[in-house]
């Protein structure tokens, strides 16, 4: 069994790998239903965090539904990501 646990901290991701995560989920704005989380944020926890990190892209809570504004901001939202990870 993988334990993924959802992290909207550095400190949250932290505790999660120290207590035996297999990966995090990252994510702002949990009372949302998570939202994509800064850039700054997947960065330092991109280098603090060893085990698999998973990040939420999500650019507002409503509902899924989504405008072409909307998925220019995810597509924007995933190449910042894809650049920390690369």
């Amino acid at each position: 069994m993988i334990l993924e646990v959802t992290a909207a901290t550095l400190h949250d991701a932290k505790v999660a790998q120290e207590h035996g995560a297999d990966r995090i989920s990252l994510v702002t704005g949990i009372g949302e239903g998570g939202l994509t989380p800064s850039y700054g944020l997947m960065k330092k926890v991109k280098e603090t965090i060893h085990i698999p990190i998973f990040v939420m892209i999500r650019p507002h809570n409503q509902s899924f539904q989504y405008d072409e504004e909307d998925l220019q901001t995810m597509i924007e939202d995933i190449h910042y990501a894809r650049e920390i990870w690369h």
